[in-house]
């Protein structure tokens, strides 16, 4: 490198480096100013809205504000779920349910603009309502779902009008199972099934279960290779005890479980949700460094892996 060149290299970093500070200064420069803001669009003051509301100030137990929030976080556990019409519940029914009044609030304004719910689904889009929010409130909510209308027939609507009717005309007051029992021909009253071969459609005939419930315990199955025992089900997040007591009434294990073969079986493809990647690396290096495995005594000898955790992988695992 000539003279020339060196100094030309020393000049490109010093600039590079001034870049850098200016970046740097020009930010807290800036951060120490008040600025405005400006308010471009009603979907731009929404998103503030639920940002603000779901945001805790940490003002201390003397702020009216914290307190208030403080409140409003305790009632919220407080919630009760009960069948409902999204184009007609009030206000206050919104918030026994759960719901933050800025967002009943927004659910009333709405439908005085005209906005109608027809599917459960429709409520689902409602800005800023949380997907395990809705999740939880769909089997209550007394509209059609699009799994429902695939189910309906023209001889359907013919031979049971009285169950058409009682579906489009729901009783807040009506348990939700007489519901249920009243309308036979979309497939709603629970039946006895294999919780290793069920579908959607089985599942959703439980109480407590819509859609969204029954398509995440399906994917949990297949992450496991099937149930072993019935109990597993509590292991699907966010199902609540009574929702899986209710199911387990109906629910039973008979066919068997997806192994996997953990003598051939590559790093790439090991993947089960009781095991963390770190022990699936140390299953196959072990394997890897001591030869085949023969029985579960010499997975007892990775360290990495407690009994209980193998009591648990064991069901799905062939040698």
């Amino acid at each position: 490198m000539s003279p020339a060149e060196a100094k030309g290299v020393i000049v490109i970093f010093g600039i590079i480096i001034l870049i850098i500070v200016l970046m740097f200064g020009a930010d807290w420069f800036f951060s120490q100013k008040s600025q405005n803001l400006v308010i471009s669009s009603p979907k731009m003051l929404d998103s503030l809205t639920v940002s603000l509301d779901n945001r805790k100030p940490n003002y201390g137990n003397q702020s009216n504000y914290g307190q208030k929030y403080e409140k409003f976080e305790s009632n919220k556990k407080a919630y009760k779920n009960f069948n409902f019409d999204p184009n007609s519940a009030s206000v206050e029914q919104f918030e026994s349910l759960g719901l933050p009044k800025f967002m009943a609030e927004r659910i009333e304004k709405y439908r005085s603009k005209g906005g109608k719910f027809r599917k459960k689904e429709d409520f689902a889009k409602i800005y800023g309502l949380l997907p395990d929010t809705y999740e939880r409130l769909e089997p209550y909510i007394t509209l059609p779902s699009v799994d429902d209308e695939s189910l309906r027939t023209p001889q359907a609507e013919a031979t049971n009008v009285e169950s058409v009717v009682a579906i489009s005309s729901p009783d807040e007051n009506k348990p939700i199972e007489n519901k249920i029992a009243s309308t036979k021909t979309y497939g709603k009253q629970p039946v006895r099934f294999d919780l290793n071969t069920g579908d959607t459609t089985d599942f959703m005939k439980i109480r407590g279960i819509g859609s969204g419930y029954a398509k995440r315990i399906i994917k949990y199955r297949d992450m496991l290779g099937g149930f072993v025992s019935t109990e597993q089900i509590r292991e699907t997040y966010g199902l609540s005890p009574e929702t899986v007591d209710e199911l387990l009434k109906y629910g039973f294990v008979k066919n068997g479980v997806k192994k996997l073969k953990i003598n051939q079986i590559s790093l790439a493809d090991f993947r089960h949700p009781y095991l963390k990647y770190y022990q699936t690396k140390a299953i196959i290096a072990y394997r890897d460094q001591h030869g085949l495995f023969k029985n579960a005594e010499d997975l007892k000898q990775i360290k990495l892996l407690d009994e209980a955790t193998i009591m648990k992988i064991l069901p799905y695992i062939e040698f």
